[in-house]
């Protein structure tokens, strides 16, 4: 790992050197944030370092903590520690990375600044948290061009990058089963989420989003995160839950049934075929729209094969109605966030891509190159307030789909890395051992 992290900072160095030449900066400061109080309390919000800081070097609960770079030096790292018997502090970092960067550590907070240099009209400030910082005079705070430069150049991921998503997955991968096990042993919805946080060992906060945890109808709520706390006969289960690893992060999700509901579990691996159907479609080279697209083919085929609509195949493609089950984007890019930057900027200028007419929720419009890493996650969901506008139109087979409406919907989600010579799946792999009669694909 340590010879993959020192080509990876080579790289984010590079990009660096790059866009200050470009721009006429000397020096970059990139902070870390604060961390935030609840309105009018003293309570906190769980810290979250900012993600380009994250991009230098995996350090994540470390506020007020500053990296600067200028070119052709060694980075250096100024890490905030206060002396505080009332909270717990960081402790000291560690890693098969520390040796390339010259650190120090303060304890005073209003001693921040003397970390700086003297002179800062050549240097750029990057970092979620300026207000502290206003007064001093940085030549840009968060200069749109140079973000925009970094976040193009996010997209292609370096073998260090991979192995760490890699990793996020294979611990989500197996949180997933333990969760599974947990909808079929009858636990409620809550219980099963902190199956999954148990174990992988993650805190709450420390999951790089909330899970979603969805049994039965909820299913068809692209975004729930109620987590019930009833114990229910539940049939189906949703799981849209992933994992992180040096601030990298996976996004899986999977669809599970318990045995008795063989329609459902049918459109549980139809969408699984699907999904498969568009992984085995990507090229370098093509647009990532063009994935979106076959996602609504295999959907309307889907829509055909399970009865759901009245009409044909071409008809339900051509006019749309895909879009009525099947309503969510194909994916989006992953890494350092979950839903990744760069996905509509088309070069390090920051040229716009513009959003899909056709596909307003589609987030990723970049034709696909080598060393990218996105989601292919294609659903059908039975989502009555999309449906209530069609209510009584014989185009639609009501009697199937009020058949398939208790169990919500499907999503399967893995995450994909083009490499140069190969499409690699590294969600798959860590499935492979799972025991295919418990209904999980």
């Amino acid at each position: 790992m340590k010879d993959l992290y020192k080509k990876h900072l080579s790289k984010v160095l590079n990009t660096f050197d790059r866009l200050m030449n470009k721009y006429q900066y000397d020096e970059v400061v990139l902070y870390s944030g604060e961390i935030k109080t609840v309105h009018l309390d003293d309570n906190t919000y769980p810290f979250k370092a900012y993600f380009n800081f994250k991009y230098f070097a995996p350090i994540l609960d470390y506020p007020n903590s500053l990296i600067i770079y200028k070119s052709g030096e060694k980075p250096k790292l100024i890490l905030f520690r206060q002396e505080d018997y009332w909270h717990s502090q960081p402790k000291d970092i560690e890693g098969f990375w520390i040796e390339f960067f010259d650190i120090t550590y303060y304890k005073d907070i209003n001693k921040i600044f003397d970390n700086l240099s003297t002179n800062l009209s050549k240097t750029a400030f990057l970092g979620e948290d300026t207000k502290r910082f206003e007064k001093l005079h940085f030549k840009s705070f968060n200069d749109k061009k140079i973000l925009d430069f970094i976040h193009f150049n996010r997209s292609y991921k370096s073998e260090y990058e991979v192995s760490s998503i890699r990793k996020a997955n294979e611990l989500a991968s197996y949180a997933h089963k333990t969760a599974q096990q947990s909808f079929l042993d009858g636990n409620s919805e809550l219980q099963s989420h902190l199956k999954y946080l148990e174990a992988i060992a993650f805190k709450e906060n420390e999951v790089p989003y909330p899970n979603i945890v969805a049994y039965d109808e909820n299913s068809a709520i692209l975004h729930y995160m109620d987590y019930s706390t009833k114990k229910i006969d539940s049939k189906s289960f949703l799981l849209d839950a992933g994992a992180s690893c040096n601030g990298y992060h996976s996004d899986i999700t999977r669809t599970f049934v318990k045995d008795g509901h063989n329609e459902f579990k049918a459109l549980i691996q139809a969408v699984d075929k699907c999904n498969l159907n568009i992984i085995s479609k990507i090229k370098i080279g093509m647009n990532y729209e063009e994935l979106q697209e076959q996602m609504h083919k295999d959907v309307s085929q889907i829509l055909v094969d399970f009865k759901l609509m009245n009409i044909s195949y071409d008809e339900i493609y051509e006019q749309g109605y895909s879009k009525i089950f099947s309503p969510t984007g194909v994916g989006h890019y992953l890494g350092l966030q979950v839903h990744d930057v760069g996905n509509f900027i088309s070069d390090e200028n920051g040229s716009v891509i513009e959003r899909s007419k056709e596909h307003p929720y589609l987030r990723l419009r970049r034709d696909i190159e080598a060393s990218n890493v996105f989601t292919i996650e294609p659903g059908v969901y039975i989502i009555e307030q999309l449906l209530r506008p069609h209510m009584g139109n014989k185009k639609f087979n009501w009697d199937n789909i009020n058949a398939l409406k208790p169990y919500g919907g499907v999503r399967i989600e893995d995450n994909i890395y083009v490499g140069e010579n190969q499409i690699e799946n590294l969600t798959r792999p860590y499935f492979k051992e799972i025991d295919e009669s418990s209904n999980i694909i």
